[in-house]
Parts: structure tokens; sequence; C-alpha cells
């Protein structure tokens, strides 16, 4: 009787993170995606569910070049059994354009009788693009002061 209702908790917990949220299968299939993560990929659940997610999602690095599933992260994390926390890749939305995300990927592992069994991958994530722009807007002011205290100094 304790576990009524725990599968409608566990949907509102998904559903109200403000991290984008998506399982996959052993074949890369989405299993389940949250509001957050469709929000931000612009994908419908309908439209996420069932597709290789990194087919759909993390085809490319950020300067366009193929990235290989085999060497993605968020693959390796049940196909190695290897979790991961990214922050230098990017996520391409269904209109085709990319933003800057720093992601996790854990396997997602089954106890059974025989022993523990990797069925697959949950990836978190979020946006960093504002936090991308920040440092990039530092680190040009960094290197405008240094220029200009390097020319004084010469002046000097």
């Amino acid at each position: 009787a304790g576990d009524e209702g725990w599968g409608d908790r566990l949907a509102l917990l998904l559903e109200s993170t403000g991290e984008g949220m998506f399982g996959v299968d052993m074949d890369g299939r989405c299993v389940f995606i949250n509001r957050a993560a469709s929000q931000m990929l612009g994908y419908a659940p309908e439209e996420a569910l069932h597709r290789n997610m990194h087919e759909l999602i993390h085809h490319s690095h950020p300067d366009g070049r193929f990235y290989p599933e085999a060497d993605c992260p968020i693959f390796a994390a049940f196909r190695q059994g290897l979790p991961c926390r990214i922050d230098d890749e990017v996520l391409w939305r269904k209109d085709g354009t990319p933003f800057a995300v720093e992601y996790s990927s854990h396997p997602i592992v089954e106890r059974t009788a025989s022993g523990p069994v990797t069925i697959g991958a949950v990836a978190t994530f979020v946006d960093i693009s504002r936090r991308k722009e920040a440092e990039s807007l530092l680190k040009r002011s960094r290197d405008m002061l240094e220029a200009r205290v390097a020319e004084r100094t010469r002046q000097l």
C-alpha cells in the first residue's frame, strides 16, 4: 500500500526539475524525456520517444563536424559503464541551432537475480550559453586590459 502513487510522484519530480532529462535504452533510443528537455530541444516528447538521441540532438561537434556515436560520452555511460560530466559540448535543437550545455550521463542498472544488468542511461543537461558568453566576455576584457597595461609599460 505504501507504493501507491509512487509512479505518479516520480513522474511529477521528473517534470518539475529545471534540468533537461532523458533516458535511453541500450540502442540509444529515447525511453523518456521530461518537459524541460523537450522545451530546450524544441521537440515534443512524442517526436523524441523511440528515436536515437545521439542522431537527433548530439550528431555534430560545436564546429559542425560529424560526431560519431562511438565517441559519445552519453552513450559510453551504458556501453562501457562510465558515468561522465561534460561542459564543453553542444546539443542541437529541432530548428538546427546548437546551444552550449553541461551534461551528465549515468548508466541505468537493474538488479536481477543473476546480478546487475545495465539497461540504458539517463542524461541530464542544462543550457549554459549565457555562462559561456559571460566567460568569453570576461576573457576578452582581461585580454584588452593586459594589452593596455603592456602598451602603457612600453611607453613608460
